[in-house]
């Protein structure tokens, strides 16, 4: 097989990224890995290309290496790519990448154990990497390497617990010695397997004397029978775990955990907050070590305004309690939490974090042992006063604000709570007002969202609650488009409130305020709407459905909607009568019931309407309630549609539901892309400078051409044509529709391509496809086909994905047929002064330089650029593309010294590597 080039590859990794299982229905999985393995020794292929390439064995690691066997084999591969990979500072990340895909392999595909010998190589190569403490043999440049391999000795330590555990000695030494940044990996993987050994220590029944102590001192090697069992880590407080050790056996333990807390303050605030959750776990479970020992860190942690710090002391709080916080401290947390959620500097997901501590802050004597929301005990009305929230909050922080006060003033009895829930109506009346004069829709989901949390909690105060009725009443009077926010409101509240009559109430109001509605041209407007709240009213059996019966009837008499056919109306109307029809007091409307199915029978345009209401028509009058019931309500059965399930009702012919029945094809079809040939550069005739001004071409009609144009400067032509041999009966396929799917947002949808017939031995038809970017980079296209054969059946297909490179989204300058044809050429000069390099645009400048003589450099601009050159002369070619919508590219391209330098500018700096990797794969092949 032969190399492929960088820019291949990253389209390819690109579209196997996007869509993993689309990719391989054009590409085994198998085939595709050996290509990437092999071309990960390819010395053509850049580092950057060959990292990206890695990437995929860390994102999709069992989807290319599906069986055990497969994940040794690419890991011992991988392992000798790595050995093979030059030592200097520039292959750094490659060498990470590849630390990492290793171990991913690895445990992804169950290979991590005394068996595979690429996983003991690994472990020795990791374990030798980070022996060179403070980048004594390979230099600092090698740090990034060693810190990885920490990570990474860590990741196996956290999914094989006490992996290291017999390592502890050496991991102590050299987290001692590294005074370099990666002291912090360091520290960080010892306390992580320091932890995990005690706690394997606490596992055993009553370990003997001294065991602490030999575990401190241990130097042997991995315990790899930690690798049988990938357990999760129980956690290591309460009364699970623990260890009685006298208080010499803890003696060094307890120095070694005091100086991991006094170098805390060396590391980041997430690196510390995993440090103090390792130590507080060891400590939790050896007893004999009192949590006294981090009382000098809460000096420093109860100042802190980092989150994972703050966090820290929660998680102290939750383990240990009273025996290290007092009372005034659990004031002054909470006192602090509040601050907090107020403070002007912090972002709004944070204040969110810090509100949602209060409501699972860890009290030292809890009232409550339900792990929900709960209310410190010491959360009074007052302290929260200052979180009341208002219409300029974001919607979140409005939302989660009023569900702590709810919780406050609900759990708090007196004038101040009574005033609290007052205040928390006229906010909701407030987002009421906003929603009412149509506010946006994150405006009106938390006004729903916000009346949802003022039911759930105050759902027993009559008095508010018949206020929020009448305002939710007058809300769908004026607004009938919110019907799906009532709809599930209705929905939602009577989940919570399963025994409270207040959804129905709401339910009920609903239905009154609509059947009293007048039959004029406003009701008609809304009547969907109306419909739907209609239909989910019918599903309540205490609401009676005469008056809605009668609703219906009179506008279908009145309206004209039959005449229109309208099928979504009628199917909205027939939903309604589904679900009269399953009413337990069906007796009280059967009769009108039956009219208003017989009329729409008989009037109603669309014939699927049509046939649906004969059908309810006859279950209404020759089914039994019970069987009614279960007719109308079949459902899947185990996942799947249950088939033919009125059969027993309505005759069918078999064949007929198999000509109704859409099969599913292998890939027998292919789009080809259809490629000009280049015959030379183009010439432009002499123009006088009078010429020149007579047609002068500006900057500003330039722009102007392209909007014009924007729908058809990208016009790409395929082929369909069959994919290898086919059965003889898709030799010929009718009526092909083709449907392309955007894998990103940076392309209008394309919609749908019609191809009338395929034959085999015919001329392939040409396909079209005009590319309408907003903003060009490569990208690929799902492609599906559905077709008929002459049989009469309809088949489904995929399609290989549609790749677009970069190359492609090239176009010529669109110049008016009136032009000049130097106009060309004096429009380059003009956009060449204006994409001048400014730090106040996305205008950039670069230079690709590239060995090559006058006539390769020929050769390559007439293979790859002809379409877009403005002029050439002396050696010297101006090159102007432009990418829709508004981007250009432009260059100039000359020979100096036996190197082709290619001098670019461009207004939109983000496609300079685009194009980089585009000259880099023209100039190779010279």
């Amino acid at each position: 097989m032969v190399e492929r080039s960088n820019s291949s590859w990253t389209r390819d990794v690109a579209a196997f990224a996007s869509n993993p299982k689309s990719f391989a229905l054009g590409w085994p999985s198998e085939g595709f890995v050996d290509d990437l393995l092999k071309d990960l020794n390819s010395e053509t292929l850049n580092e950057q290309t060959k990292v990206l390439m890695l990437n995929l064995f860390l994102e999709f690691p069992t989807i290319l290496c599906s069986e055990k066997a497969s994940g040794e084999v690419t890991s011992e591969i991988l392992l000798n790519i790595l050995q093979q990979v030059s030592s200097s500072s520039k292959s750094i990340p490659l060498r990470c990448h590849l630390l990492l895909a290793v171990e991913t392999v690895l445990i992804t595909t169950d290979n991590f154990n005394l068996n595979c010998k690429a996983a003991q190589d690994f472990a020795s190569l990791l374990m030798h990497i980070i022996s060179d403490v403070n980048d004594k043999k390979q230099g600092a440049a090698n740090r990034p390497l060693r810190i990885t391999a920490c990570e990474c000795l860590r990741e196996l330590e956290n999914c094989y617990p006490g992996l290291l555990s017999q390592r502890l000695e050496q991991l102590y030494t050299l987290q001692q010695q590294e005074v370099s940044s990666a002291h912090q990996s360091y520290i960080v993987l010892y306390s992580i397997a320091l932890k995990n050994a005690v706690q394997l220590l606490a596992q055993n029944d009553g370990p003997s004397t001294g065991a602490i102590k030999q575990m401190l001192m241990s130097n042997g090697s991995f315990l790899w029978s930690a690798t049988k069992d990938m357990k999760e880590l129980r956690a290591a407080s309460g009364d699970q775990l623990f260890l009685l050790p006298s208080s010499n056996e803890t003696k060094e333990l307890k120095s070694t955990l005091a100086l991991l807390l006094e170098d805390s303050y060396l590391l980041t605030p997430v690196c510390q907050n995993t440090l103090f959750w390792q130590v507080i776990q060891v400590v939790a479970m050896v007893r004999t070590i009192s949590p006294a020992i981090f009382k000098s860190q809460l000096v420093r942690l109860f100042g802190t305004k980092d989150i994972a710090c703050f966090h820290s002391i929660l998680q102290m709080k939750a383990v240990f309690t009273d025996s290290l916080f007092t009372a005034e401290d659990e004031h002054f947390l909470l006192q602090r939490l509040v601050g907090m959620t107020l403070h002007p500097l912090l972002s709004t997901p944070v204040k969110l974090f810090y509100l949602d501590c209060l409501l699972h802050f860890p009290e030292n004597r809890p009232l409550n042992s339900n792990p929900g929301e709960n209310l410190p005990v010491l959360l009074t009305v007052q302290m929260t006063s200052s979180l009341f929230p208002n219409i300029f909050d974001d919607c979140h922080t409005m939302l989660c604000r009023q569900n702590l006060l709810s919780m406050v003033y609900l759990e708090n009895e007196g004038f101040h709570a009574e005033r609290g829930i007052g205040y928390l109506l006229e906010h909701l009346m407030s987002l009421y007002s906003m929603v009412d004069k149509n506010a946006s829709r994150e405006v009106t989901a938390t006004f729903f969202r916000a009346a949802y949390l003022f039911v759930r909690y105050f759902h027993f105060c009559e008095q508010h609650m018949e206020n929020l009725t009448r305002s939710l009443l007058d809300l769908y009077k004026n607004n009938s488009t919110l019907a799906p926010y009532f709809i599930n409101l209705i929905n939602q509240t009577q989940i919570l409130l399963e025994f409270q009559a207040w959804p129905v109430s709401l339910a009920k109001a609903l239905q009154k305020q609509i059947v009293d509605l007048p039959v004029d041209g406003t009701t008609r407007k809304n009547l969907p709407w109306h419909l739907k709240v209609l239909s989910r009213v019918a599903q309540e059996n205490t609401i009676p459905q005469t008056r809605t019966v009668k609703f219906l009837r009179k506008v279908v008499t009145r309206f004209d909607l039959f005449l229109k056919g309208d099928w979504a109306l009628g199917n909205a109307l027939l939903s309604v009568c589904k679900h009269v029809l399953q009413h337990e007091h069906l007796d009280n409307v059967f009769m009108s019931l039956a009219d208003l199915l017989q009329y729409i029978t008989h009037h109603f345009s669309d014939i699927d309407i049509q046939d649906r209401s004969r059908l309810y028509f006859i279950l209404l009058t020759n089914v039994s309630e019970e069987k009614l019931g279960k007719v109308l309500n079949m459902s899947p059965i185990d996942g799947q549609t249950k088939e033919r399930s009125l059969s027993s009702i309505m005759s069918e012919s078999e064949n007929f539901s198999i000509l109704l029945t859409v099969h599913s094809a292998k890939n027998i079809l292919q789009l080809c892309p259809v490629y000009n040939q280049t015959k030379g550069l183009p010439t432009y005739p002499e123009a006088s400078k009078e010429d020149y001004q007579e047609t002068e071409y500006t900057i500003e009609e330039h722009y102007q051409q392209l909007a014009n144009h924007r729908t058809s400067l990208l016009a790409l032509n395929y082929h369909l044509t069959f994919k290898g041999d086919v059965e003889e009966k898709y030799q010929k396929v009718l009526c092909i529709i083709l449907q392309f799917e955007v894998a990103d947002g940076f392309y209008e949808p394309l919609g749908n391509f019609h191809v009338p017939y395929l034959y085999v031995g015919r001329k392939p038809l040409m396909v079209t496809v005009n590319l309408v970017p907003n903003d060009p980079h490569p990208t690929y296209f799902v492609v599906n086909a559905t077709f008929s054969t002459q049989d009469g059946l309809t088949y489904h297909t995929q399609l290989d994905p549609l790749p677009i490179s970069f190359p492609e989204l090239f176009a010529p300058f669109p110049l008016p047929t009136s032009c000049h044809p130097n106009a060309r050429c004096h429009l380059f000069e003009k956009l060449w002064l204006t994409l001048k390099s400014d730090d106040g645009k996305d205008n950039e400048e670069s230079t690709f330089c590239s060995e090559m003589s006058e006539s390769s450099l020929g050769d390559v601009v007439v293979s790859h650029f002809s379409k877009y050159v403005a002029s050439h002369h002396d050696g010297e070619y101006k090159i102007g593309i432009v990418l829709p919508p508004r981007f250009h590219i432009l260059m100039i391209a000359k020979v100096q010294d036996g190197t082709a330098q290619f001098h670019i500018r461009t207004d939109n700096w983000k496609l300079l590597p685009y194009m980089n990797d585009h000259l880099l794969d023209v100039s190779s092949n010279t």
